[in-house]
């Protein structure tokens, strides 16, 4: 297990960071949630990007191989969160008067396509998992306008800001650009250095910081019926630009089996908290209560993650690497 500092610049543990923000953004007002799926999104596309181009063409059937591989890797956990999500909602008694169309909900629930566009969601940060699958279904296509010019980018960013005329926020096109990014940084070698990043990590952090001084003059963790967030749409967006340098500056550096399985456990972290989060209803009581209750909920979630990570998703991601390995064109030699 590598410590110090190169530890807190892995891949592995900085999208651990990000799912840390998610679950701070769930259970205060420094709500910086949406910057941290944003930079999610950026880091997708950079090792989707990676992937492609250095594993899954060297494959049989590059795309059917590449698409089955990605469903493999995010679907199981997905749906067993959905399971979970469904259990705790329906034993606390939470169900809704409406859920919609009963097949939309299945179906979404353990396939994750339509989950966005969902009336009810049992499991509400499942959403930005339908934005990748569907970045997923296009991605090789992305990967190669880009590869063939950095100007494609442009396009994505146009698309991006006209999303709804391609479907809204329900649809990929919001998002287009820093998929598109992550991409551009994967296939061009465009990379920050390290003073470059260490500059944006600390601008994110005044920046954070600053707010987080709004957020107590305020009273905001006391006062929780109190309508001010800390961040507007537009601050999570530049947020989030600001952060992509360091996350971009976090994929090239080393990652250790450690790392890797923080990496593992943020997804699963990720969509397992607001569940939690909900039974153990976090958003009552005192200041004091709510500390309290969101600590243990931290530690129960962490504790989860990681027995799920180790008899679930670990195995079924081994399975599913042997899989593409076998599938190699170098096998057939």
């Amino acid at each position: 297990m590598q410590l110090g500092l190169n530890s807190l610049v892995a891949p592995g543990a900085f999208r651990m960071a990000l799912a840390g923000a998610v679950f701070l953004h769930h259970t205060t007002f420094f709500n910086v949630g949406m910057s941290s799926v944003l930079v999610f999104f950026v880091l997708s596309g950079y090792w989707v990007a990676r992937m492609w181009t250095h594993d899954y063409v060297n494959t049989i059937s590059p795309y059917y191989t590449y698409l089955i591989s990605r469903i493999w890797r995010i679907i199981p956990v997905f749906a067993l969160a959905s399971i979970i999500s469904w259990g705790l909602l329906l034993w606390r008694e939470g169900r809704p008067n409406s859920i919609g169309s009963l097949t939309h909900q299945i179906f979404s629930n353990i396939l994750i396509i339509g989950y966005n566009s969902l009336p009810f969601q049992a499991n509400v940060p499942g959403w930005s998992l339908d934005i990748e699958i569907q970045f997923y279904v296009i991605a090789p296509l992305i990967i190669f306008l880009i590869s063939r010019s950095i100007y494609a980018l442009f396009l994505f960013v146009l698309i991006s800001l006209f999303s709804k005329s391609f479907g809204g926020a329900a649809s990929l096109a919001p998002f287009l650009y820093f998929f598109g990014i992550g991409i551009s940084s994967a296939l061009l070698e465009i990379a920050p250095t390290r003073q470059q990043a260490y500059v944006t990590l600390v601008v994110a952090a005044m920046m954070m910081f600053a707010c987080l001084i709004i957020a107590i003059y305020n009273n905001m963790l006391v006062q929780h019926s109190s309508l001010h967030l800390v961040f507007s749409h537009r601050e999570n967006l530049l947020l989030a630009v600001i952060m992509t340098p360091w996350a971009l500056y976090t994929v090239r550096q080393p990652s250790s089996i450690f790392d890797r399985m923080l990496g593992d456990l943020s997804y699963i972290f990720y969509l397992l908290h607001w569940s939690i989060l909900g039974v153990l209803k976090t958003g009552e009581g005192s200041f004091l209560f709510r500390l309290v209750n969101c600590s243990f909920a931290l530690i129960l979630i962490t504790v989860l993650s990681y027995l799920i990570w180790r008899f679930y998703d670990h195995p079924i991601n081994k399975l599913r690497g042997q899989w593409v390995k076998n599938r190699a064109k170098t096998n057939l030699l």
